[in-house]
């Protein structure tokens, strides 16, 4: 008579199910289903090797030739918070390739920015935050965007605030953009990190600013837009 082996899944495995919310008994599972359990283990093993932490699923798209989707992994680090830190990790020649170095250094870039720009809106209630927009493999920022909420509504004082951001930002030598949103009611107490830039109503915006590469090359540097 011959041996049933029975699957006892690892620990990770374990975790895993848990999450992805899939029968824990290995056998109930279709081979469908194992495979992509076998692979996010195998993506979240590649993680913890190289960077030498712990790292957690938070989500997984299959490979599907017919609708163009590539195979990528959602993931967060131990510690990190899965709603702002969570990045992708996708297969790459015999290996895989990951995006943790945007998580690495939008906490580095966004103090670079607040120690640089901050003095500006002393004695003003604002919020700034920094977005990463483009990293290289060997996590080098070459693009970021930021986004500044003040409450003011004199249209002399924005335009100066305007106007000394982008003179502390004159020796930078990474691609920005920068964005202010200026409100004559206090509003900036509302706005969170997580959707900043959905924080408030767009009837609120007294002065909207932007100021990307091209407008750089004009006079002032930035476009205003009243509301």
């Amino acid at each position: 008579m011959g041996i049933i082996f029975k699957h006892k899944p690892t620990k990770r495995q374990e975790e895993i199910l848990e999450r992805t919310k899939l029968p824990k008994d290995w056998n109930e599972l279709s081979t469908y289903h194992r495979r992509i359990i076998k692979r996010i283990e195998k993506m979240l093993k590649y993680l913890e090797k190289k960077y030498g932490k712990k790292f957690y699923y938070n989500g997984y798209i299959p490979e599907n030739k017919l609708f163009f989707d590539k195979e990528s992994l959602l993931a967060y680090a131990e510690g990190d918070d899965p709603e702002v830190d969570c990045f992708s990790v996708e297969p790459k020649g015999f290996g895989f390739t990951d995006e943790y170095a945007w998580v690495i250094q939008s906490p580095i870039v966004q103090k670079e920015m607040e120690d640089k720009l901050s003095g500006i809106f002393e004695g003003q209630k604002y919020k700034m935050f920094v977005e990463l927009t483009g990293v290289s493999d060997e996590g080098a920022v070459k693009y970021f965007d930021i986004y500044i909420y003040v409450d003011c509504g004199d249209s002399k004082l924005t335009d100066s605030f305007m106007d000394r951001v982008l003179r502390e930002l004159s020796t930078e030598t990474r691609q920005y953009d920068v964005t202010m949103y200026c409100f004559e009611k206090e509003i900036v107490e509302q706005i969170t990190i997580k959707e900043h830039n959905r924080s408030f109503d767009t009837d609120d915006v007294k002065y909207l600013y932007h100021s990307t590469p091209v407008t750089r090359r004009e006079e002032r540097g930035w476009k205003r837009f009243d509301r």
